[in-house]
């Protein structure tokens, strides 16, 4: 399978996820329950996003759909707040910084090469969370509100 930079843009903001692969709790980064503002620096569409901590997996729901099976790490590296890994996935690699505290503020960045008509690219995404509280009534875990009013429907459903 083949992602280019509109589809990779799209499996950003898709926010269907099913996780069935095990992954290790490191490669997961499992933000604190409540409610999250998701903010990309080079996009005016920021999210809310209710967190149940045992189900989130930040890097999937808000990077890369279907991350954990799709994608292999090859590398990985902790070194306190920071978090650094390389992977491998269908038709691209990702690279990704995550620096921040998973209870209260985070920054997210993520190289994607590929080979689109022959030509290398890297996009490059990245984002900031920040932690707003407990979550709103008739916001259901896993579930996001977009910029606008618009839910999409929990990412939680297969977890």
């Amino acid at each position: 399978m083949q992602r280019s930079a509109p589809l990779l843009l799209m499996a950003i903001l898709s926010l269907s996820a099913a996780c069935a692969a095990a992954a290790e709790p490191a490669q997961r980064l499992q933000r604190a329950s409540g409610l999250w503002k998701v903010t990309p620096a080079t996009s005016p569409f920021s999210w809310e996003i209710c967190v149940d901590r045992e189900r989130d997996r930040l890097i999937e729901d808000d990077l890369w759909t279907d991350f954990e099976q799709e994608c292999t790490i090859a590398s990985q590296q902790r070194d306190g707040d920071s978090y650094r890994f390389a992977s491998s996935c269908p038709g691209a690699t990702l690279e990704g910084a995550f620096k921040g505290d998973l209870d209260k503020a985070y920054t997210l960045r993520a190289d994607t090469t590929m080979e689109l008509n022959g030509k290398t690219q890297v996009q490059r995404t990245e984002l900031a969370g920040e932690f707003l509280g407990a979550c709103p009534a008739g916001l259901a875990p896993g579930a996001k509100k977009m910029r606008g009013g618009m839910v999409m429907k929990s990412l939680y459903d297969n977890r």
